[in-house]
């Protein structure tokens, strides 16, 4: 049976009303999300009308909120420095497909929140300092290889999470001040090949790690501070990287 004019006609003006509506109704979702977003304390940041960054530090939002970015898979950087998250907070995180920088500072997320934040794929960067998660959480970090930079400062990890953290490969800095970690960590990590920034103040680290550091040909930035290493030790480790920028008692900022 064939469509009369009349029904091709106002099919198309169908398709006319639908295609001027749908913007305009993505247009005011995304305005409602900018004054919830601000509502909570949070900013957001659009490129070519597509919101790809959101700042929510210290945000006050409910358990289970942050599933309104779940439709914005264009979002690519994401902080949330100090706030309370849930776990289908966590999940929607994770099943966000172009993020790549989420900062969890002091988010106090634990082991369980680590793992689910494993299930990401495409997480690159990756702040937990001070969010509570141990040798436990570091089984399910170990396999987030696509990760560059992890931030894992003030948590009770130890050398126990060595073998983890060397399976890496693609780490660019890493961030180990204030755990627990000792020279034996060091030996581990030296063999990261694309490590150029390395945070290890704080730690109960000696003159023993001295060899490990000092062959880390494509270490640029180097925080020693607050350890056993001596300065003679310290002075050892900058002759022998001449480019790389070593923070340590023996040499004042």
């Amino acid at each position: 049976m064939k469509s009369s004019p009349e029904s091709f006609t106002s099919l198309t003006h169908y398709w006319v009303i639908l295609f001027l509506i749908l913007p305009l109704v993505s247009l005011a979702e995304s305005k409602a999300l900018q004054e919830k977003i601000a509502n909570w304390g949070g900013k957001t940041f659009f490129k070519r009308g597509a919101l790809v960054e959101v700042h929510l530090n210290e945000a006050k939002f409910l358990p289970g909120e942050l599933s309104i970015l779940s439709s914005y898979e264009e979002i690519t950087d994401l902080s949330l420095e100090r706030t309370q998250l849930s776990e289908e907070d966590l999940t929607t995180l994770a099943q966000l497909p172009k993020l790549e920088w989420l900062n969890l500072y002091q988010t106090k997320i634990g082991d369980k929140g680590a793992r689910i934040l494993s299930q990401s794929k495409s997480i690159k960067l990756l702040p937990l300092g001070q969010s509570r998660i141990t040798d436990q959480a570091m089984v399910h970090i170990g396999q987030m290889k696509q990760l560059t930079y992890l931030g894992l400062r003030g948590n009770p990890v130890t050398d126990a999470s060595a073998d983890q953290l060397a399976k890496l490969t693609k780490l660019e800095g890493l961030y180990l001040g204030e755990t627990r970690v000792t020279d034996k960590t060091v030996k581990m990590i030296s063999r990261l090949p694309r490590l150029s920034k390395l945070w290890l103040h704080d730690l109960n680290i000696s003159d023993d790690c001295i060899s490990d550091l000092s062959n880390m040909s494509k270490l640029r930035e180097l925080h020693l501070y607050a350890t056993q290493i001596t300065e003679s030790g310290a002075r050892g480790i900058k002759d022998a990287l001449p480019r790389c920028r070593v923070i340590h008692e023996a040499f004042p900022l």
